[in-house]
Parts: C-alpha cells; sequence; structure tokens
C-alpha cells in the first residue's frame, strides 16, 4: 500500500518508508550467497477500491507515516478519484514466493 501512495503522493513527499531487507526485487542477490540457483513465482494482484472515503480513512489511520498526517484528507482523496478508473481505485499488490535449490 505504502508503494502505491507514495507514487500517487509523491508531489507531498511520501515515501515508502517499509522494510527493504528482503524484497521481490533484490531476493537473487541475497538468496545467491546461500543457493546456486532460485526460482521466483509472483503472484500479480490488486486490491480493488469502490469507496474512496474507506481508503481516506484507512491512509489516516496508518500513524507509523508522519508525511501523510501532513496531507489534508480532502487533497488524498482528490488525488484517490484522479486515480480512479470507472469507479475503482486499482491499488497493486506484489507477492511471490522463492524456490531456492
Amino acid at each position: 500500500m505504502m508503494t502505491y501512495l507514495s507514487k500517487i503522493l509523491c508531489a507531498y513527499c511520501v515515501e515508502d518508508q517499509g522494510n527493504k531487507d528482503f524484497t521481490l526485487q533484490n531476493e537473487y542477490e541475497i538468496l545467491n550467497k546461500f543457493f546456486t540457483k532460485a526460482e521466483k513465482s509472483e503472484y500479480i494482484d490488486s486490491l480493488a477500491v469502490t469507496n474512496t472515503d474507506d481508503m481516506v480513512a484507512y491512509i489516516d489511520s496508518l500513524s507509523g507515516e508522519s508525511s501523510l498526517h501532513s496531507i489534508p484528507k480532502q487533497v488524498i482523496k482528490d488525488i484517490l478519484m484522479n486515480n480512479t478508473i470507472n469507479g475503482i481505485v486499482n491499488v497493486p499488490k506484489e507477492y511471490g514466493i522463492f524456490i531456492p535449490s
């Protein structure tokens, strides 16, 4: 969620401060230290949000992200509405599994 929010709210200096120690993007570098081969199987998905007010309330509840609290709720809602297609805000999610050998 924070990756998506940092992308659409970049003008307000919102950054994704999540743990980046082991991600889908850097796994090979880490796993290759211990295994000769690591196969990645990705599951691409998205969260389809149909009520932007609920999403604004969720964003407001993210207490660890102080940069979000400096943005007025109406501004966040307007940005979400600008990123709505056919009444849906699609928030991408990335999941995967690594199969080392």
